[in-house]
């Protein structure tokens, strides 16, 4: 029963409520606070560990395909772990925060990377 309601919760924190009268940058989990997410990750934190990641993990690579001027952030500068530490870090250090600003820090920290043309 623990198991259910430790699964339950953590569905409850990833699913997020759409409206439709705002405008938002971001969706997903990078809108739930940092403390909502310590609060999943005391009950299941293999779900809310993976899910952090994951949804980091696509921000990033989002944000690393959009630039235009050929530069880009080295998503393999840190490890996994250390990318994990950073943003459970930040998000000890700022409760209130959405955890996409923790994942924005994270980005930040990332060297940035000249794309060198193939050579001819």
């Amino acid at each position: 029963m623990k198991f259910i309601c430790s699964i339950a919760l953590a569905l409850g924190i990833l699913i997020q409520p759409a409206s439709s009268t705002a405008d938002y940058v971001m969706q997903g989990i990078g809108l739930i606070s940092c403390g909502m997410l310590a609060e999943g990750y005391r009950q299941n934190p293999k779900v809310i560990d993976g899910a952090m990641m994951d949804w980091a993990q696509g921000f990033m690579s989002g944000a690393n395909a959009s630039l235009t001027n050929g530069q880009y952030r080295d998503l393999a500068a840190l490890s996994l772990d250390a990318q994990k530490a950073s943003l459970r870090n930040y998000c000890d250090e700022h409760p209130m925060a959405e955890f996409g600003k923790a994942v924005l820090d994270l980005y930040g920290k990332l060297p940035l990377k000249q794309d060198t043309p193939p050579s001819r």
